[in-house]
């Protein structure tokens, strides 16, 4: 189950951690899209087959033509640390980008163009 949240003003320290309002403000996948325009699918990662075909027509769909795999462990990843510190260098996306986790589970920061950003952390499938 996805869940999305405000995020802190100010985030610090680790930036693996949730980094979300005190108390936490939730929102839902909906208001997500109506605020940013991201979208969210869920796919079922334990059936290959259908798992398969739903990205093959969600790239369709979405015309997305680029895949990349990414397998980050902190045991066999060379230079890990520095890796992660990677993923969360703040960039601005000209194109559409799709997510998939496959295993584990990551944060995905969104703004939404105002005051607000959200967290939103991606979960297998």
């Amino acid at each position: 189950m996805v869940q999305i949240w405000y995020m802190e003003p100010y985030p610090c320290g680790d930036p693996r951690l949730p980094h979300h309002l005190f108390p936490p403000k939730k929102i839902t996948p909906n208001e997500l899209t109506k605020r940013t325009g991201t979208l969210y699918f869920k796919v079922d990662t334990t059936d290959q087959i259908s798992m398969s075909k739903r990205i093959a027509l969600l790239k369709k769909g979405r015309k997305l033509t680029k895949e990349d795999i990414y397998t980050l462990n902190a045991r066999t990843t060379p230079d890990f640390e520095d890796k992660i510190e990677e993923l969360f260098e703040e960039i601005e996306l000209s194109n559409e980008i799709a997510l998939l986790i496959m295993e584990g589970s990551a944060y995905y920061d969104v703004e939404d163009g105002c005051e607000f950003r959200q967290n939103a952390p991606l979960f297998q499938g």
